[in-house]
């Protein structure tokens, strides 16, 4: 028998589905429990589409858009409910919407009758850091769906999710940032080195020995350098230290 035969069918009760009682639901297997969401969320459909059409027809409407975006969570609901137990999801499953607890809230893609537009400058810069890291998080996720993983731009969009999730300090522009790993932690991780005067001697030493394997490759007398203010650092000798070379100079003047 194919699945849409099964939802004709009664409920394990004997009753319709839409008269199925919580405790009801409750006391169902979870191949039951699918049948019941899969049974609504068709049921939703409908309805929206009952309401939706005349609607774009110029006719008058059987719904008003406050009832229609009712019926889209409703719809929603059951669809995230039949979805979890058809792949067996670590999550539990809910009679109905106000009971769920644990839902993941992402952006729908319909308001009540249009589709939602796409996000622009003047949406993200309005949104609230929350708002803008969901932003992110669905971009990274419709690039992967459409590049595959290793694609540059999937990477750019999960490494600006990953480090909003990070670094609560970080929150970026709309066009994003295409900052390396080294220049976004001295950005954003690291104390910034104008504050250098203002370091305690751990810090000192802790941007002097990156700073010296930083430029062990590059620039070995730069890192020689920092290496020789990092020791000062480490052996505690009453020896000034500078953040740079240039600021060395400038004080011996």
């Amino acid at each position: 028998m194919d699945w849409f035969n099964v939802l004709k069918m009664p409920n394990p009760f004997g009753g319709k589905w839409k008269d199925l009682t919580r405790s009801e639901y409750y006391r169902m297997d979870d191949k039951n429990k699918r049948r019941y969401h899969a049974q609504r969320h068709t049921f939703y459909s409908r309805q929206i589409k009952q309401a939706v059409t005349p609607r774009k027809a110029g006719q008058a409407p059987p719904a008003t858009d406050d009832q229609i975006r009712g019926l889209r969570e409703l719809q929603r609901f059951h669809s995230r409910q039949e979805q979890r137990l058809q792949h067996k999801r670590n999550k539990e499953n809910y009679f109905s919407l106000e009971e769920e607890q644990n839902r993941h809230m992402i952006k729908p893609q319909y308001d009540a009758v249009e589709k939602i537009p796409h996000t622009t400058k003047e949406m993200y810069d309005n949104y609230t850091r929350e708002d803008k890291k969901r932003y992110w998080k669905r971009l990274a996720n419709h690039l992967r769906e459409e590049y595959g993983n290793e694609h540059p731009k999937v990477k750019w969009a999960s490494t600006t999710y990953s480090r909003m999730r990070s670094y609560s300090n970080y929150t970026p522009p709309f066009e994003g940032d295409e900052l390396s790993k080294v220049k976004f932690y001295d950005k954003y991780l690291h104390p910034d080195v104008s504050e250098y005067v203002n370091f305690t001697n751990e810090e000192k030493e802790k941007y002097h020995n990156r700073m010296r394997q930083r430029n062990l490759k590059s620039n070995l007398e730069l890192s020689r350098w920092h290496s020789k203010m990092q020791h000062r650092l480490l052996r505690n000798l009453n020896l000034p230290t500078y953040p740079t070379p240039e600021a060395e100079k400038e004080a011996e003047q």
